[in-house]
């Protein structure tokens, strides 16, 4: 922990308390948020492992399985309600926000730290219930908690002076060559490090059970998201490099334990993510769900990853295209602004964790080779602080200007510098307000009546059809009885989980079934399954066709058109009941 003064302890937890209050107030009306496509396959799926069914076996996604089991906790603890999303979303805000504090506080100071939480809420808000309660947004709790438990109590290496180490105790990278040694001669020296690492001192037991943790946490970000693997060599190295060495013109960065220490460390960490990895592996061995996970995640998921794949100029035109429409020129700005002061003010090793980080999140964002919106929830903690940074330096600045005014008698240059100011505030406070005041009308109105709220929802995707979907619902839970099955043909899955109806096959959505990348014995076991357990409503979806996911552009209805075992099905057992403009819903004859 940073070594404060009690008077600046209680100056931090000041700004501390009064940046969360501004994020709990901000977040507020996230309450009203709906259940997107996502959030509704998760429901569903962590609803039917409550239930005792198994994942991929029989329910099918093609994400790894950490969310499904997050949401299986969020379903087991609200049920089946809409604003289940809103409050976890409120809730992870406020966790988020702690973490990003403490990160930014141990680099950056107090001012800045608290900017970057209000920031980080203010753009996350901004995106609406498409970003709420995905796997990021838990991908990068983890990887903060791994991170906090990497550190430790001990100082930051940037903030807290240090004497010169001992010859041997400090290792330049890229300078110092270590004397070449026989691999017996290796094997006994890391032999003897760990021994020691061990008889050193008091407190091992916590240390090892620290890094083991931290080692687990890694495993679970990985289970929520493959990409965090992306993290896992900042995680595991930053938190013991002095980049101070930067600021001192000699661009060196320096290790601030023994070599053989961080190797030691690094082993226990890696241990404990092993120990996660093989863990989740084994658990679907013995349950008897390995081979449908086998061909989900590692037979089909490579194919649909390598669709969107292609190394070549037009797919780096693709990629920038995409940051820069979701993370916008002033969040691209902030990085290089945050460098040049840096460099300016001799701070470089202050952000240079922050920067590397940065980076880590954004190649989590680019290694999947889609760009959606959410993805990048790996990145805006990161470029919240660089927002905070640049605000406080630009703040110093400003002070400094108006002392050197002052002293040359320059009024009319302190009232123009005074302008710039309130520009600068003016160019991001209007437009936020008034976001802010609408979304608490809305949440008025959500409170008055939810489901009215939900279906004249403001902002929603046009692939949801909130709307419509309510209305199917509404009709379902009419016309049906609750132990009726109910399959439905496209991505509406919030019909299956709001009318708790249940599905009778594995696939919660007809993603993976009208796309280029799914075996064909999926539509054989499709039909197969509906012809043995006849479920009392199928409904069929239009106008729900996701191309960049399909890699076609026929909707749900369309693509029966080439799938005749299911509209043959249809035709035979079912009658149309009900056609509304985006679904029509057939009863069993």
């Amino acid at each position: 922990m940073i070594d404060e003064s009690v008077p600046q302890l209680q100056r931090s937890r000041t700004w501390f308390l009064a940046g969360l209050v501004v994020v709990f107030l901000r977040a507020l009306p996230n309450l009203r948020y709906p259940l997107g496509r996502d959030q509704a396959t998760y429901c569903v799926i962590g609803q039917g492992l409550l239930h005792g069914q198994l994942l991929y076996r029989d329910l099918w996604d093609n994400k790894p399985p950490g969310i499904f089991y997050v949401y299986a906790l969020i379903v087991k603890i609200f049920g089946p309600v809409m604003w289940c999303v809103g409050v976890v979303d409120i809730l992870w805000l406020l966790v988020i926000s702690c973490c990003i504090f403490y990160f930014a506080r141990r680099y950056l100071g107090t001012p800045a730290a608290t900017l970057a939480i209000v920031f980080n809420a203010a753009r996350h808000c901004r995106q609406g219930y498409i970003h709420a309660a995905q796997p990021e947004t838990f991908l990068m709790l983890c990887v903060f908690a791994a991170w906090f438990l990497l550190c430790g109590s001990d100082p930051s290496p940037a903030l807290v002076p240090r004497a010169p180490s001992p010859q041997g105790r400090g290792l330049e990278l890229k300078t110092r060559r270590m004397p070449a040694l026989s691999l017996g001669e290796r094997v006994a020296s890391v032999a003897s490090q760990v021994r020691g690492f061990f008889s050193r001192g008091q407190g091992w037991t916590l240390r090892v059970i620290r890094y083991f943790a931290a080692g687990l946490l890694l495993g679970a970000a990985f289970w929520l998201k493959y990409n965090a693997i992306a993290f896992f060599p900042f995680v595991v190295l930053l938190p013991f490099l002095d980049f101070r060495e930067l600021d001192r013109g000699s661009g060196h960065v320096r290790l601030e334990i023994p070599w053989r220490d961080w190797f030691v460390r690094a082993l226990i960490v890696g241990a404990g993510f092993l120990l996660a990895v093989v863990g989740v592996l084994a658990y679907f061995w013995v349950s008897g769900a390995w081979p449908a996970m086998k061909e989900v995640q590692f037979e089909v998921l490579p194919r649909y990853g390598a669709k969107v794949f292609h190394w070549s100029f037009y797919f780096v035109l693709w990629a920038l295209w995409q940051t820069q429409n979701h993370m916008g020129i002033w969040n691209e700005v902030m990085p290089a602004l945050t460098l040049l002061f840096a460099w300016k003010r001799r701070e470089l090793g202050l952000v240079a964790p922050v920067l590397l980080l940065a980076f880590a999140g954004y190649v989590s964002v680019v290694m999947q080779g889609r760009f959606h919106p959410y993805y990048f929830e790996t990145c805006f903690p990161f470029f919240a602080m660089f927002w905070g940074y640049v605000s406080v330096k630009t703040y110093e600045g400003f002070k400094y200007l108006q002392r050197v005014f002052a002293q040359r008698g320059w009024t009319l240059a302190r009232a123009m510098l005074w302008l710039v100011l309130a520009g600068l505030a003016f160019s991001l406070l209007p437009e936020e307000s008034v976001r802010v005041v609408q979304q608490y009308e809305f949440l008025a109105d959500w409170w008055r009546d939810p489901e009215l709220s939900y279906k004249t929802y403001w902002w929603e995707l046009p692939l949801e059809k909130l709307g419509e979907q309510l209305r199917v619902i509404d009709y379902l839970k009419k016309n049906s009885d609750p132990r009726d099955e109910v399959y439905v043909w496209g991505t509406a899955p919030l019909i299956n989980f709001r009318t708790q109806r249940r599905n009778p096959s594995r696939f919660v959505s007809n993603l993976a079934l009208i796309s280029t990348w799914a075996p064909e014995r999926w539509h054989q076991e499709l039909v197969r399954i509906l012809e043995a357990k006849r479920p009392r409503y199928i409904v069929v979806a239009r106008h729900d066709s996701v191309p960049t996911l399909t890699f076609t552009r026929m909707d749900s209805e369309e693509y029966l058109q080439v799938y005749p075992a299911l509209a043959d099905l249809l035709k035979r057992q079912y009658q149309l009941d009900v056609n509304y403009w985006d679904f029509e819903i057939y009863r069993l004859k």
